[in-house]
């Protein structure tokens, strides 16, 4: 079984948001990472997507860059369940932040500021987030926990019935994923948002299956940097990684 270490993991660095300066060389270069500090799990600055995957007789590949960690916990028992990093394609991300980006807002601000956070859930660039089990969890119990976080959300965006029950049902198939079995400590999960509202959905780099749904998409990366996050640190961690993106680009 793939563990997180399977990235070759070289360098442990402090700062939870750490940017590299200029793309390193895709074939060759294996990233450093960073450490969420609470779980001690360290994570690559920038992950390869699509690996294998061709459009036409190019490569599809492309690299996401980490914005911001953080830890999900059972708070009621003070339990860390997993670490996660959320990414980004910054090629197409940094246009859209910077946009949405007002010029002397605050960093308090910015975190209520509807406009930057359309820009950060915008289905314009691809989006990614990796998971990584701090101990031992129940198949059926991350299912039950997807039911929890992306059925109130399904919910809230759905602007028809028709689509409340397309929602509903992709977030079946996903939660079919996990219904069964047991997630071990060091697992490794990835999301991927594609533009056109389609999640990739992996364990320890093996694919379990791809869910065209934007809904599904938008309530599952909402969880996380939304205005009701899962981890308001983590959250902050991630925006403080936009705004030193945008701000590189200036």
């Amino acid at each position: 079984m793939t563990k997180y270490s399977a990235f070759a993991l070289i360098a442990l660095l402090p700062c939870a948001y750490l940017l590299p300066t200029q793309d390193p060389v895709k074939s060759k270069e294996v990233a450093p990472t960073v450490i969420e500090e609470e779980t001690d799990i360290p994570f690559p600055i920038w992950m390869d997507m699509f690996v294998g995957e061709k459009v036409g007789d190019k490569d599809k590949q492309e690299r996401h860059y980490i914005c911001g960690t953080g830890v999900r916990e059972k708070y009621f028992i003070g339990v860390d369940v997993y670490g996660f990093a959320y990414y980004v394609e910054k090629a197409k991300a940094v246009p859209a932040l910077k946009k949405a980006h007002k010029s002397g807002i605050s960093f308090k601000k910015l975190l209520k500021d509807k406009t930057f956070h359309k820009a950060v859930m915008a289905d314009t660039y691809n989006k990614s987030m990796r998971w990584v089990m701090a101990r031992d969890v129940d198949g059926e119990d991350v299912a039950e926990a997807f039911d929890e976080f992306l059925e109130p959300g399904i919910r809230d965006i759905a602007g028809s019935d028709k689509e409340l029950r397309a929602g509903l049902k992709a977030m079946r198939e996903m939660r079919a994923y996990f219904a069964s079995g047991e997630l071990e400590e060091e697992d490794e999960l990835i999301f991927l948002w594609e533009t056109g509202g389609k999640m990739h959905t992996y364990l320890n780099g093996r694919k379990l299956g791809k869910i065209a749904n934007i809904h599904l998409c938008y309530a599952l990366f909402d969880v996380f940097v939304g205005f009701d996050p899962v981890d308001e640190d983590g959250r902050e961690n991630i925006y403080k990684g936009m705004v030193k993106m945008v701000e590189k680009a200036k």
